[in-house]
């Protein structure tokens, strides 16, 4: 009877296995000092650790093969854990800032209806014409000029009233001599 295909293929899947043998700890540790110092060795390199531990050099080769694929398997899942967290930091801060700027604009919508009312107050107060307490309406200036002044700047009534009496006295006010006389132009009307 002749072997079929699946016959065939358990034949050649035990010979693998019997062809495949465990490395033993002395093996591994000697190759892991290898791959920390070189993980790539040169073919004669690879050829003289193989007599050493007596494995075959292919045996050896593939090791190396399956190491370095192994170590960038880990290195891909240490780099994708940092980015994942990398990542997370990102969208928690992403979050705070998104809170902030809401906070921030709901701030901003208050000033700007803070600044609408004290505009609106501004000009209504413009508009309305302050009076004093007699309810005549009040000039106001803003240089801060005090016009009044304290009490002792006001002007004494009585003291006007001697100066312009004196003026009267020194002078003719009657208008036909005053048209008529010549040196009521070029005298001085004023003297201190």
């Amino acid at each position: 009877m002749a072997p079929t295909n699946s016959d065939i293929w358990a034949q050649s899947i035990m010979c693998n296995d019997n062809m495949r043998r465990r490395f033993n700890d002395e093996q591994i540790k000697s190759l892991e000092n290898m791959f920390e110092t070189e993980s790539r060795p040169e073919l004669r390199t690879k050829q003289q650790l193989a007599k050493r531990l007596g494995l075959q050099p292919r045996q050896v080769a593939i090791w190396f093969q399956n190491k370095r694929a192994r170590s960038k398997s880990k290195q891909l899942e240490l780099e994708y854990r940092m980015l994942q967290i990398s990542y997370d930091n990102l969208g928690s801060e992403y979050e705070l800032l998104k809170k902030e700027h809401e906070s921030l604009l709901i701030q901003l919508q208050r000033l700007r209806k803070l600044m609408e009312k004290d505009e609106k107050d501004v000009i209504k107060s413009e508009t309305e014409v302050k009076q004093d307490d007699f309810g005549l309406p009040l000039c106001e200036d803003s240089r801060g000029i005090d016009y009044l002044g304290p009490e002792s700047d006001i002007l004494d009534m009585a003291q006007i009233a001697d100066g312009l009496s004196e003026i009267e006295n020194g002078y003719n006010f009657e208008s036909r001599t005053f048209l008529h006389d010549n040196t009521a132009c070029t005298s001085p009307l004023w003297e201190f």
